[in-house]
């Protein structure tokens, strides 16, 4: 079951969020238009208020400013009255003298507080006299208005209104013509202010222009934003000869205007419906994040949830076959335990394992192995029963667990699953042979747990491995003993490795012909802690089993050379020393180095030095093993060939090695003379090693009658109990070292 994939955002959810709560620029933009849209709208709104406000604003001022202007015109009229009585009265008897004419004009002015002098002057216009000098004016003339002239409203060269000179004319000889003026010189400034007083306000102002060329006479210059209200001002002619101007501005008389108001009333709408738009497309927007969000998660848990059922299966099942592994078996057998404690016979778990493997991956390759197991679990689907429970519990290894199984019908259901697994598989129309040993395991009491059933299947399917022709084996609590007494041996010896604690005995190899000591060979013993010795050949399997086959092999070699080395300077050296090689020592392309180095560190001459070697190293890695012997040959190093006939004998390896000697295995020299079988291959051995020009011993040599068969067949070497067992150091050096002819050691 292949695990989907599982989305990988570049983003986390929450900056994809984020992301989305941002507002759309389309509604931003659309949110600057209203908003706009609401100051456009308000500044016109602000434009029509403030020009009704003004024109109200000019309305009132006009009324104001006509009554200013009439009571203005009263004050000057009430002046000129004045001056207008005391002209008539001066017409009636002129005055000859200035003393005289100041008598008179004395009180008049006096009493007008706008009146700063008075002025007498001739027909002519040139002034006699004047109540005070003029300080603008030291001239004998000088302009100024006569009263009732159309034209004479305001000379045309006054600066300001401080001083408008006015004058009626005196007709004392004739009508034609004026013989004399009487004139003032009125502060028209001072009267118009203190006039203005009464009318204007805190926020209004007066300007005074003159009629003709609106040049300001008084007051400040009219702003062009105020409201204006303005009338014409008649001094003493028939024509206006002054403006007055009353103007203020906008607003100006309010703590806030209308304008104002709608203005700030505006730009308020205006940020208000902008925040309220923007909060609303925020709040918008944030609703769909959070939606986005909310969807998100819900297919990231779903999502999550799917992979975590599939690496749930995947935790459970084999990679491959799909069929549960060896941790799903183990939980459904626990399940089916707890479930059926009743009926203690209602389990029983079959285990297949297959063989050759590994060789059919090394010769077809890995994509053939995989379709077998896979070709193999379909095949026990095909035969399994209804409630059976299928599983690959190693790469080598199926299991299954059948319910309400006598022990007579797991047996014949193993038969079954085993001719099944051994039906022939095909690849590219060639025939691949697949063998399997099958073991079977029950469950004997309620209490056993499912851990220990599955290590009695394996036990009984190791069990079934060992025999000669796989077949079902059912598990016995006997298997389980003697599995647990190896184990302590295995231990034992891989402690008596490690711990140094094992040491070499050596068999003499005897010459047949003269009876003498041809060689040694040097055999690894150890003695457990009850006082029994165990055999080379157990210490070399778990040595294979556990891995310390090169550190055990290293120091055999090393502690034979040295004991070697000892004999040859004590001078009694017997011609050789073979030392036995396993074949999980070729595994090591430096073995022949490591050889030759011990060789040389202990002086021994290599001529001296035999390797014994099992069948095992002539078919495993031909062409490794086969420089690694031609090493050792072009060194000196003899080679001999152990238990020669026992395994996968073939005459090639003897024409493509370099071998000189073989051995006979002691299971063809055990029988003789009397097993005929026995006797052909022994001498079919002899004649094929003479043609070859090799050296035959023959181990296991016990009796005497055996001894003289094998050298009437042409065999010239043995070893054998016979002649002597293995020696330990001490007694192999008393034996070498004695001067009498060697004899048996032990009777």
């Amino acid at each position: 079951m292949p695990l989907s994939t599982f989305n990988d955002h570049n983003e986390d959810p929450l900056t994809l969020a984020r992301r989305s709560a941002q507002p759309r620029g389309r509604a931003i933009i659309f949110i600057a238009l209203v908003f706009f849209g609401v100051l456009v709208a308000t500044f016109l709104l602000y434009q029509a208020a403030q020009s009704q406000q003004a024109q109200r604003t000019e309305k009132l001022l006009n009324v104001e400013v006509q009554a200013l202007s009439n009571a203005v015109e009263r004050d000057i009229n009430t002046q000129l009255t004045r001056l207008s009585s005391l002209a008539s009265n001066i017409e009636l008897d002129v005055p000859s003298t200035f003393s005289t004419w100041q008598a008179l004009v004395q009180q008049t002015q006096q009493d007008s507080a706008y009146i700063s002098s008075l002025f007498w002057a001739d027909s002519r216009k040139e002034i006699s006299w004047q109540t005070h000098a003029d300080t603008s004016h030291n001239k004998p003339r000088f302009s100024f208005d006569v009263v009732g002239e159309p034209e004479g409203q305001l000379e045309t060269d006054q600066p300001d209104l401080t001083r408008w000179r006015i004058a009626y004319p005196i007709y004392s000889h004739s009508r034609a013509a004026p013989s004399y003026y009487l004139g003032a010189v009125i502060n028209l400034d001072a009267l118009v202010d203190e006039v203005a007083s009464d009318y204007l306000n805190k926020h209004q102002h007066l300007t005074i222009t003159h009629w003709a060329n609106e040049t300001v006479l008084l007051g400040d210059k009219i702003s062009p934003f105020a409201a204006v209200g303005s009338a014409p001002l008649t001094l003493a002619g028939t024509q206006p000869a002054i403006q007055i101007a009353l103007w203020q501005e906008p607003g100006a008389n309010q703590f806030i205007s209308l304008p104002i108001l709608i203005y700030i009333a505006g730009m308020l709408v205006a940020l208000l419906l902008g925040v309220a738009l923007y909060l609303a497309e925020v709040n918008l927007m944030s609703r769909r994040a959070a939606q986005t969000t909310i969807d998100y998660l819900k297919n990231e848990i779903e999502q999550r949830k799917d992979v975590e059922q599939q690496l749930h299966f995947i935790a459970n099942h084999d990679a491959l076959t799909y069929l549960p592994n060896r941790h799903a078996l183990t939980r459904y057998i626990q399940q089916r335990v707890h479930e059926s404690n009743a009926h203690p016979h209602d389990l029983a778990l079959i285990c297949v394992d297959i063989d050759n493997l590994k060789e059919i991956n090394d010769l077809y390759g890995q994509a053939v192995h995989d379709q077998l197991l896979v070709e193999l679990a379909q095949r026990l689907q095909r035969v399994r029963q209804t409630d059976d429970y299928i599983a690959k519990i190693s790469d080598d290894q199926f299991a299954i667990v059948g319910s309400e199984l006598s022990p007579l019908k797991a047996e014949i259901y193993a038969k079954q699953i085993r001719k099944a697994i051994e039906q022939p598989f095909f690849h590219d129309a060639e025939e691949i042979i697949v063998t399997c040993a099958v073991g079977i395991s029950y469950r004997y009491d309620a209490s056993m747990p499912a851990q220990e059933l599955l290590r009695h299947a394996d036990t009984a399917a190791h069990r079934a491995r060992q025999l000669s022709h796989h077949r079902v084996v059912v598990f016995q609590m006997a298997m389980r003993d003697h599995l647990h007494q190896k184990k302590d041996t295995e231990y034992a010896i891989r402690k008596a490795i490690q711990g140094n604690e094992l040491s070499l005995h050596f068999q003499p190899q005897i010459d047949l012909k003269d009876h003498s000591i041809a060689g040694i060979e040097a055999l690894v013993r150890w003695q457990d802690t009850e006082g029994a010795v165990i055999s080379p050949d157990t210490i070399v399997r778990t040595a294979e089993d556990t891995g310390l086959m090169r550190q055990l092999g290293t120091w055999v070699v090393n502690e034979a050379l040295e004991t070697y080395a000892t004999l040859l300077a004590q001078h009694c050296a017997p011609p050789f020393i073979a030392i036995n090689i396993s074949g999980h020592e070729f595994q090591d392309s430096f073995l022949a180095d490591t050889i030759l180095r011990a060789i040389e560190r202990h002086q021994v001459p290599p001529e001296r030095v035999q390797i014994e070697l099992t069948e095992q190293v002539f078919i495993e890695n031909l062409s490794q093993n086969q420089h690694t012997l031609h090493t050792l040959a072009a060194a000196g190093v003899s080679l001999a060939i152990d238990d020669f006939g026992t395994g996968y004998s073939s005459l090639a390896y003897l024409k493509h090695f370099p071998v000189d000697t073989v051995k006979i295995d002691r299971s063809f020299v055990a029988d003789l003379p009397q097993c005929k079988d026995d006797t052909v291959i022994c001498q079919a051995v002899i004649n094929m090693a003479q043609l070859l020009k090799l050296k035959v011993v023959a181990e296991g040599v016990e009796r005497e009658d055996q001894r003289d068969f094998l050298f009437d067949l042409g065999c010239r070497y043995a070893q054998g109990h016979l002649y002597y067992p293995s020696l330990n150091i001490h007694q192999l050096t008393a034996l070498l070292t004695q001067s009498q002819p060697i004899t048996r050691l032990f009777n």
